[in-house]
């Protein structure tokens, strides 16, 4: 669910007085043309308690009640339903989408028109966002998994994944493509799809080492959150690694509060679902990243998010090695090598 258009579809349909209804909030009165509006809460008196500026940002002033995330951003309707239902965020979104009338996965892009659509693409390939091959997010058949073998393997075991991780995360075998599976899903816990390591130590030149068995929209998932949120919530930080390997070997370890966004460049998308985490963000991305690359994620956040990063300036990390890759050397970092950005 892109988190931005979301709301932009919310405030485009004139849905903002349905949601609140359905939250329970009371006395719903518009003031100054429609400019912003007013609400008591379900549990209060007060029958202006909260004020929501009529805008595709929906920012919200409550003054009997503390919305804001722990991240300290302004707040918005989004985060209004999170505080009033006390559920996960992503769950909350769910029940947003039930509510309005459309399907978590809908594409607000089969609405905008053709030339929109040109501006929109031009805008995404400036930014480094673009992925031609790249498919709307959607659920796929679970039906999917039986194609393959429920195998653990000793190749993740070696990498640091242990065998109780594996079978947590579904981990599995195709025989067709000799690929190790790793089934891939949405935050609210849809297969989405299926990636394949090659099941060789040793890879030439030719071949692959990861495909999609099953595409993936990657740039708008976060790898492992449908698993690890309630530990992100409970610990209040959340390290951020490149591969999916990245939550795999650190719920190994112990840390079972993180995400892989498959890659350096991060979107817009994960951007925004990191922020609505409302937590401190550590990222801890492969050896060979320049600092520079890090401040410019760091300064795409808004303020009030804390990110920090495993700065490996004592060079204990192998040219490409992650700081997932050992347990040693990872608790090395977080504790002489964490550095704030931001």
């Amino acid at each position: 669910m892109d988190i931005k258009q979301l709301k932009e579809y919310i405030y485009e349909n004139n849905h903002i007085e349905t949601i609140l209804q359905e939250l329970g909030m009371h006395h719903i009165k518009w003031h100054d043309g429609k400019r912003y509006l007013t609400c008591g809460f379900p549990d209060g008196d007060n029958q202006k308690a909260c004020v929501i500026f009529n805008s595709e940002f929906f920012n919200i002033d409550s003054y009997t009640r503390d919305v804001k995330n722990k991240a300290g951003y302004a707040p918005d309707l989004l985060s209004l339903v999170a505080f009033i239902k006390q559920e996960p965020f992503f769950d909350c979104l769910k029940w947003v989408c039930q509510i309005i009338g459309i399907d978590y996965y809908y594409s607000f892009d089969d609405d905008i028109p053709e030339s929109l659509k040109i501006t929109k693409l031009l805008y995404e390939m400036q930014r480094g966002e673009f992925n031609q091959e790249e498919k709307p997010l959607k659920p796929i058949s679970e039906k999917i998994l039986t194609y393959y073998k429920f195998y653990v393997n000793n190749m993740f075991l070696n990498d640091g994944i242990s065998y109780e991780t594996q079978k947590e995360f579904e981990i599995g075998y195709d025989e067709l493509s000799n690929r190790i599976t790793i089934p891939i899903r949405s935050e609210i816990g849809d297969l989405v799809g299926v990636k394949g390591r090659l099941f060789k130590e040793t890879i030439e030149e030719w071949e692959q080492k990861y495909i999609y068995l099953e595409p993936c929209a990657r740039s708008k998932i976060l790898y492992g959150l449908n698993k690890t949120y309630p530990y992100i919530k409970k610990e209040g930080k959340c390290f951020v690694g490149e591969a999916e390997k990245f939550p795999l070997q650190l719920w190994t370890m112990g840390y079972q509060y993180s995400v892989g966004t498959g890659g350096i460049k991060i979107t817009n998308q994960q951007i925004e679902k990191l922020t609505r985490l409302g937590v401190d963000l550590i990222f801890g991305f492969d050896k060979g990243i320049e600092k520079k690359e890090i401040e410019e994620i760091a300064d795409r956040f808004v303020d009030g998010v804390n990110i920090y990063y495993l700065w490996d300036d004592n060079n204990i990390l192998n040219e490409k090695e992650s700081p997932s890759d050992s347990q040693e050397k990872f608790e090395y970092l977080i504790t002489n090598c964490l550095y704030k950005i931001k």
